[in-house]
């Protein structure tokens, strides 16, 4: 069955998920253990950690401009983008540190640790936005144009076009909420969907004074 647009960031996601900590992991291990094979490991394993993030976070922008998400939902995107935007930029830069460092000290492996920490709430944020409200599922009515072109053959260039755009669309989007103060949303409000609304439903449901601005 042909992948579509938005299944591309759920599917790459788990390489950064996975790789990651195992970096991170090596180079604790290593340092409890002294051994070399472990820190070596921790080297390769950081800067393909931080390029699999790299790629997943760019699935991300295609999939933000192709689903739905307004009210609860939309803070639920937000805050997992920011926080996903962050963990790119710190992985990228501890790769960097990491390729030219034989072992790595305690700040690189605290702030790994902080990292490792941070992912796992994004990850929840992400789960949370599917199952509780929605965000992606057709049936639910969570994509916007109703569904995104297949990445199979015949369906290629349609499929790049639309990715190119939704990159393009996605960014300055980002860049607007953030100038806006809305980083991170979700945090300290009530994340449930009892009522099973629909994602469009969501953003009426929250309309009212001091109410988060839905993307359109």
């Amino acid at each position: 069955m042909p992948v579509r647009l938005q299944e591309l960031h759920p599917s790459l996601v788990h390489f950064p998920i996975a790789l990651l900590p195992a970096a991170v992991a090596a180079d604790l291990l290593a340092r409890l253990t002294d051994s070399d094979a472990l820190a070596e490991a921790g080297r390769v394993l950081m800067p393909v950690a931080a390029a699999s993030a790299v790629v997943s976070a760019a699935a991300g922008l295609v999939a933000q401009e192709e689903v739905r998400a307004e009210g609860v939902a939309h803070d639920l995107l937000a805050t997992h983008r920011t926080l996903n935007v962050a963990l790119t930029a710190i992985g990228t830069a501890m790769a960097a540190y990491r390729v030219g460092v034989r072992r790595p000290g305690a700040r690189y492996l605290a702030v790994g640790l902080a990292g490792l920490g941070a992912l796992g709430y994004s990850a929840y944020l992400g789960g949370k936005m599917v199952y509780e409200h929605g965000v992606g599922v057709k049936p639910a009515d969570g994509l916007r144009d109703g569904d995104s072109p297949e990445l199979a053959p015949g369906h290629f260039g349609e499929a790049a076009r639309r990715a190119v755009r939704d990159v393009e669309t996605a960014i300055p989007t980002a860049v607007e909420e953030m100038r806006a103060g809305d980083l991170l949303p979700a945090i300290g409000r009530d994340l449930e969907n009892p009522a099973a609304l629909p994602p469009r439903d969501l953003g009426a449901r929250d309309e009212g004074p001091g109410a988060p601005e839905s993307i359109p």
